[in-house]
């Protein structure tokens, strides 16, 4: 071995390559720019059986069209009960957004039915859980007594 093959400035290069910080990884949800979770379909299509070979941009395109339809949806949902003066998207909301808009009942076709919701049950939706309060307490003593 030659001087120069067992220099010890040499090694002292070497060692700060091995102690090179990793950079975090990034999941393939987050580097397509999405909030669905391609890895979990990529799975789920792998699993299926489904066709032989899955190439790796199918995954990434079925949870961006995924999450287009539910963002599509949920905003004419959400429209619907804005207009109703409710905060909150209820299912009667869903179905109507789904019905009301030709495209989403063409792919949606007879899936989504009124038939398949439960009917409301007003006497439980308007009974009050928890705690009375000491006023409504003092108005059905004064009724009683």
């Amino acid at each position: 071995m030659s001087d120069s093959q067992c220099d010890t400035e040499s090694f002292e290069e070497l060692e700060p390559s091995c102690r090179r910080r990793r950079k975090p990884k990034t999941s393939r949800s987050c580097r397509a720019g999405l909030i669905f979770p391609v890895s979990r379909i990529d799975r789920f299509l792998r699993k299926g059986d489904y066709a032989e070979r899955i190439g790796s941009g199918a995954s990434v395109y079925m949870a961006a069209v995924l999450q287009y339809l539910t963002y599509d949806i949920v905003d004419i949902a959400g429209n619907i009960a804005a207009g109703d003066h409710r905060r909150r998207i209820a299912p009667g909301h869903l179905h109507q957004a789904v019905s009301n808009d030709s495209e989403l009942h063409s792919l949606f076709g007879g899936v989504l039915t009124r038939e398949n919701n439960c009917p409301r049950n007003q006497s439980a939706a308007s009974a009050r859980r928890g705690k009375k309060s000491s006023k409504t307490v003092r108005a059905q003593n004064a009724i009683a007594a």
